[in-house]
């Protein structure tokens, strides 16, 4: 028998099996998904994937190695793991190890994290008290830990027990040695979010609408197949529907998987779950520490829990026999990876769901256009609740022309309309969320006397002023530097800051009211692990007032004291390049008008605009998706957009501005070489263009692109292979490349 490993080592040129032998002393205990030592070339040690077994081998039987030995004491790759990884390197276009180090915590390779250990000390063979108290008479220190392990049950963390007692190392030996007490490694898990475990509690009483959504989704369970698209306005309570449906699928003994978009969502989706479940329930995201996210991995791989509750990586937790898996705000781009492997996780989920016998429940307010084409179609089934919990009526949203503010000289960032409610709110004791979809003070810095912009050295951008430590940082690469006085470019001292961000809108709102407490909830105020849990939590307990933040407090978040949401500068993202522009615009006025009027209170939403005149921002007026969606399904089909046609773009990168020019137009007479040879996917070619990426330099990296707008028919799926194929072929200044799909990002 013969091992097939992948190796850990991430080059397409050994991006296939190698044979090994299995000594004797493994016989048995390597199975596929087993991580393995084994000799490579020169290296005496690579770390590996065992993807199968096998009783021949086309390698001389002189040239195979035995492997060295077990990095783990069973499988930690499933079976439908290895599956999906396989499906995931087709599909992606990926090597099969990027796809196989999806599966793990990353800090498993190289052996960076491991089971965390502590000190226990139980109570031995004692004598008599009267004897003991009589021999250690003269050791009071000795006698106080004995009688503290006593009172304790005999057995204790042997940290706890020397903040009592602070025993020297020379006495544990004196005690170990008369055999009075025996010390013993015990294996403990770091936990995280333990300050937010909810309290368990029954379901509340369902809607008409709950129910009917989750006896659909409870019979494809038992089917054991079934993809559902959840289309329920915001307040209508999907939430519970999930839960809902997570206790079903626990009932018939199979496993629940819960993936959200933002991390910013993940304390108060932990908190419903483990009010329910409990210690089933385990967390998964980027922001755990190493030896929290290996502890919660370990702890699903053995079956000890059975909620999986996460970030986008989470689709792939090693959850056995899953019955259900849940993509909250299934539209949100967070589901999209922009880095290799480039996978989708919806898509991810479906095929899990498929292969799995599970069952795929995707929920939005205002489900992906792409997606509810799709349920339009039949690929999913259509599930609706137009109707908030209660009977409560969805907020009226008053859309404020700021065009119309600045002919009557308000060139402030706030109308008159959202001062006045801001102030009726707050007389009210009630409290407020302000959105501005950019973070920082002013969207970057100019000079009027030249119109020099102060942009990022290393990236073709604009950096943001950020008032706090008067810095410019680029939100790109993170690069920060002092902002300036004076004109780099002219020396004029007229630089000033244009636009705004959440420090700004934060100002503004202490400028009209200096007695409030105002929070903010962006990329800077959330830093590590829990970074969102004290905003969320003061927010909660009425601490403060005002809650200013990005599309962060845009979705997911139930406060029921907030009465007002103010979209302070709702057209930000309404003319990108990119062709989604008006369906994230729609969006995101939709979802965060969506945290007003939550509970008995009614709500208001101010939307400043602009475009008022604008479809996307009419329609999420007016709540309404299906109006919004008509009207942009029938754009893209005449535009021949995205569902109707594919994006495909190869990307390259390189250093050298000029081996990226080179190196592109090298890829472009492949390009037509590859053409050539398919005239019929040429006739299917509606757009193509090559030259500089709309960010033409990223981190000091020259990008070139070559953008191709295809028809959406089957044959294309045989074109977009070889494209990939294409992309891993070296170029001849080893420029980096790759290909995107419909990227989500078209920058």
């Amino acid at each position: 028998m013969y091992a097939r490993v992948i190796v850990d080592i991430q080059a397409s040129q050994v991006d296939r099996v190698f044979d090994y032998a299995i000594p004797p002393a493994y016989e048995g205990r390597v199975l596929p998904g087993t991580r393995v030592s084994v000799p490579f070339g020169s290296r005496r040690g690579v770390e590996g994937f065992v993807v199968a077994l096998t009783e021949e081998t086309q390698v001389p039987l002189s040239r195979i190695r035995p492997l060295n030995r077990l990095l783990d004491p069973e499988p930690v790759l499933l079976p439908a793991m290895l599956d999906l990884a396989y499906w995931v390197r087709d599909t992606y276009h990926c090597l099969l190890v990027d796809a196989l180090r999806l599966m793990l915590p990353a800090e498993m390779r190289g052996g960076r994290v491991r089971e965390k250990t502590e000190t226990w000390i139980s109570l031995g063979d004692l004598p008599a008290w009267e004897e003991v108290e009589g021999l250690l008479a003269r050791s009071p220190a000795l006698l106080r830990a004995l009688r503290l392990l006593r009172e304790e049950g005999g057995t204790l963390p042997l940290p706890k027990l020397r903040q009592v007692s602070p025993l020297s190392a020379g006495q544990l030996d004196k005690l170990t040695a008369r055999g009075w007490v025996r010390l013993e490694e015990v294996s403990c898990r770091r936990r995280p979010y333990t300050r937010i475990v909810g309290e368990e509690s029954g379901p509340p009483p369902a809607t008409h609408d709950q129910e009917r959504a989750v006896a659909a989704v409870c019979q494809a369970i038992d089917r054991g197949r079934g993809a559902f698209l959840l289309h329920g306005v915001t307040g209508s309570g999907k939430t519970e529907v999930y839960m809902r449906c997570a206790q079903h699928a626990l009932d018939e003994g199979k496993g629940v998987l819960i993936l959200v978009p933002e991390i910013a969502l993940t304390p108060q989706m932990v908190a419903r779950f483990t009010g329910r479940f409990g210690s089933r329930a385990a967390v998964l995201h980027s922001r755990l520490s190493a030896g929290e996210r290996y502890d919660e991995w370990r702890r699903i791989r053995r079956g000890e829990a059975q909620v999986v509750i996460g970030a986008r990586s989470a689709v792939f937790a090693p959850l056995a026999e899953p019955g259900l898996i849940v993509v909250d705000e299934e539209h949100e781009n967070s589901y999209r990876s922009e880095h290799t492997p480039r996978y989708d996780a919806v898509e991810v989920a479906r095929r899990r769901a498929d292969s799995e016998g599970a069952v795929l429940l995707a929920g939005s307010a205002t489900p992906s256009v792409a997606r509810y084409h799709e349920a339009l179609a039949g690929r999913y089934t259509l599930l609706t609740m137009p109707w908030r919990i209660g009977g409560r009526p969805m907020p009226p949203v008053a859309v404020v022309d700021m065009r119309e503010e600045l002919l009557h000289g308000n060139r402030s960032m706030f109308s008159g309309r959202l001062v006045s409610e801001l102030h009726r709110c707050l007389q009210a004791g009630e409290q407020a969320i302000l959105f501005m979809n950019r973070r920082g003070y002013a969207s970057f810095v100019s000079c009027r006397a030249c119109g020099y912009v102060v942009k990022c050295q290393d990236c073709d951008l604009s950096m943001t002023y950020h008032k706090h430590g008067e810095r410019l940082i680029c939100h790109y690469c993170g690069r920060e530097q002092p902002a300036p006085q004076v004109c780099p470019a002219c020396g004029s001292r007229a630089i000033k800051q244009f636009g705004g961000g959440t420090e700004r809108i934060q100002e503004e709102v202490l400028r009209h009211f200096p007695e409030v407490r105002v929070l903010r909830m962006d990329a800077d105020t959330t830093r590590g692990k829990e970074g969102h849990l004290p905003i969320l939590e003061a927010f909660g307990r009425g601490e403060a007032q005002v809650l200013v933040g990005t599309q962060m407090v845009a979705k997911g978040l139930d406060f029921p004291r907030v009465t007002l949401v103010g979209v302070v500068a709702a057209d930000m993202s309404l003319y990108s390049s990119d062709y989604r522009a008006a369906e994230r615009t729609f969006d995101l006025i939709a979802q965060v008008a969506g945290r007003a009027g939550r509970s008995e209170r009614p709500g208001t939403v101010v939307v400043q605009t602009y475009a008022p005149e604008h479809p996307s921002i009419q329609a999420a007026a007016r709540h309404d998706y299906e109006g919004f969606y008509q009207g942009e399904i029938q754009g893209r089909e005449l535009a021949q957009l995205p569902p109707f046609a594919n994006f495909y773009r190869l990307m390259l990168q390189h250093e050298r501005p000029e081996t990226a020019d080179g190196d592109l137009e090298e890829l472009s007479r492949r390009l037509d070489a590859l053409l050539q040879e398919h005239p019929q996917w040429q006739k299917r070619i509606l757009l193509r263009q090559g030259g500089t990426a709309p960010v033409e330099r990223i981190r000091g990296v020259s990008r070139r692109q070559i953008l191709i707008k295809a028809a959406a028919i089957p044959l294309m799926a045989e074109a977009e292979a070889a494209l990939a194929a294409l992309a891993r072929e070296p170029l001849p200044g080893n420029s980096v490349i790759w290909l995107e799909v419909n990227p989500v990002n078209m920058l």
